[in-house]
């Protein structure tokens, strides 16, 4: 395996960075839709939404399972926990209590007029918070991931110690493919109940077990690579049909291609190091856990001044990608934060 897979840390902060305007854009959602912070619907950024969401997070979870199959290389399985629970469960415990309640707090505000911050300790409903309850927000990734990391750990521990490699060597192009129906058996109905909040956990397991027993192979990565324009164009081709044809049905497929596209062009075009790529690279996990929360308090005071969309959109995303970094350089810099989020210097 390379050495240094710079693609793999630029492919991750360029997934970070679209969630600046894949979380403003569902403030203007037009499929009804209740977001922490409701505008006009409008159709550009909610067509912008659909096309991001059937990839974007399937996306981080087969980089973390690839990231992981690279740190159990040089990691013992204690040392694995650890380093998930400084880096994971410290942060989603901290940022549960700290970060997310003022999102919740707003939103119950935003939509009712009247708000009680206890509301987030004391009252559960869908979990999505936008009624003043509690919810882990956009941490809900943090949480599966860190599941998922311990639960699945005995098996790559296992497979570790049998030291076969990797799966995938010489396969050809339409195995690589046909892979993604494994995403789709996850979400059958008989599954149902790992549906949590709207997130299914067991999908998002598959994608964190193909990429690390499979689209860590450097031979899967290299068919990745030289077909990229061919998976390019069938991911095109499957989404339109999906979206106009499918209405959206077996979207699992769109998702899978999605993954195996970036992964391809990642490889070829970003794997690559520089001062901005490795600042992105290191605040991405900061940003990630501020950001939500950040464009919820920037547009609940912008949707005070003015209602008009475009406007409120060319206030709302300069200030919250602003504060959001602000934020990051300021806990990154305080020993206590630092440990509480996570944060690298």
């Amino acid at each position: 395996m390379d050495s240094r897979k710079y693609y793999i840390d630029n492919l991750r902060s360029f997934a970070i960075l679209l969630l600046f305007p894949y979380h403003i854009f569902m403030i203007y959602n037009n499929w009804g839709e209740l977001f922490y912070i409701t505008g006009e619907p409008l159709f550009i950024p909610s067509n912008f939404i659909g096309i991001t969401w059937i990839w974007i997070m399937p996306l981080l979870f087969a980089i973390a399972g690839m990231s992981s199959r690279y740190a159990l290389e040089k990691r013992s399985s204690g040392e694995y926990v650890k380093e998930r629970v400084h880096k994971l469960f410290i942060p989603l415990i901290f940022g549960i209590l700290l970060i997310i309640p003022i999102q919740s707090y707003l939103a119950s505000l935003f939509h009712t007029g009247h708000a009680n911050y206890l509301n987030y300790f004391t009252k559960v409903t869908d979990l999505y918070g936008c009624d003043g309850a509690f919810t882990p927000g956009q941490l809900w990734f943090i949480l599966f991931l860190f599941v998922i990391s311990m639960v699945c750990l005995p098996f790559m521990i296992w497979y570790k110690k049998k030291s076969v490699g990797t799966l995938g060597d010489n396969v050809p192009l339409i195995f690589i493919i046909l892979m993604g129906l494994l995403p789709c058996i996850a979400q059958n109905d008989l599954f149902e109940v790992l549906d949590i909040g709207g997130k299914h956990i067991l999908e998002y397991t598959v994608y964190f077990l193909l990429g690390y027993f499979f689209l860590s192979n450097d031979k899967v990565l290299e068919k990745l690579d030289k077909y990229r324009f061919l998976i390019l164009g069938l991911f095109v081709i499957y989404t339109a049909f999906m979206f106009f044809i499918l209405h959206g049905e077996f979207f699992e497929a769109a998702s899978w291609l999605g993954v195996l596209t970036f992964l391809g062009i990642g490889r070829h075009y970003l794997n690559f190091s520089g001062r901005i790529s490795n600042y992105l690279s290191k605040s991405s996990f900061g940003v990630y856990i501020f950001h939500q929360s950040l464009i919820v308090i920037v547009a609940y005071f912008v949707f005070q001044i003015t209602d008009k969309p475009i406007t409120q959109m060319l206030i709302i995303f300069p200030i919250a990608i602003i504060t959001t970094y602000l934020t990051f350089e300021l806990c990154k810099r305080l020993h206590i934060t630092r440990w509480m989020f996570g944060l690298r210097k």
